[in-house]
């Protein structure tokens, strides 16, 4: 799977909404949990199914669904 770096970025926008603290992107890897983010106060891992859902139809994604990256 590639990784269309936006869809990290909208998601990153989406979940700094509910915590500013969360950083600035900086880098990002697929791993066998899904897809691995650097950001600049630390990392996340975003579920491959989480990632799909943003890419196609972000309206589905719940505020639980996002928390739960955190």
């Amino acid at each position: 799977m590639q990784i269309a770096t936006y869809v990290i970025y909208e998601l990153l926008i989406r979940i700094r909404e509910l915590n500013p603290e969360v950083g600035d992107f900086v880098s990002c890897r697929k791993t066998e949990k899904g897809v691995y983010v650097q950001t600049t106060s630390g990392h996340l891992t975003i579920p491959e199914i989480l990632y799909h859902k943003q890419f196609g139809e972000p309206s589905e994604i719940s505020t639980e669904e996002l928390l739960s990256l955190l």
